[in-house]
C-alpha cells in the first residue's frame, strides 16, 4: 500500500521561520551531529514564537514530509545534508512540492 502524502504551504509565521531555518542550516555547513542540529531547529521556534513548540516540528512535517509526523528533524537534517535539507525548504516554500503531490 503506498503512504498518503498531503503537502501543505506554510502559514507566513512558518515561512519566515523556514526562511530562517533555512539559512541556519547553511551556516552550519557540513554539520552531522543531529544534536547541533535539532538545537538550532528548537532555537527557530522559539525565537519565531511557536507555543507549544510541537507546532513547529507539526510544520515542519507537514510542509516538508507530507505527514503530520515524521523523523526527529535534527538527525534527518544531519543524516541529508544541512544545505540539502536547505535546499528541500526552499523548494517546499515555493510550492514545489505541493505540486509533486497532486
Amino acid at each position: 500500500m503506498r503512504p498518503t502524502k498531503k503537502y501543505r504551504a506554510p502559514s507566513e509565521k512558518e515561512h519566515k521561520a523556514l526562511e530562517d531555518l533555512a539559512r541556519t542550516l547553511e551556516g552550519l555547513g557540513q554539520e552531522r551531529d543531529g544534536a547541533v542540529v535539532q538545537n538550532a531547529v528548537y532555537e527557530i521556534g522559539k525565537a519565531h514564537g511557536f507555543e507549544p513548540l510541537r507546532d513547529w516540528f507539526k510544520a515542519l512535517y507537514e510542509v516538508l514530509f507530507g505527514q503530520t509526523q515524521g523523523p526527529r528533524f535534527g538527525s534527518f537534517a544531519a543524516l541529508y545534508g544541512c544545505k540539502e535539507t536547505a535546499d528541500l525548504i526552499r523548494h517546499a516554500v515555493a510550492g514545489g512540492l505541493m505540486e509533486k503531490s497532486r
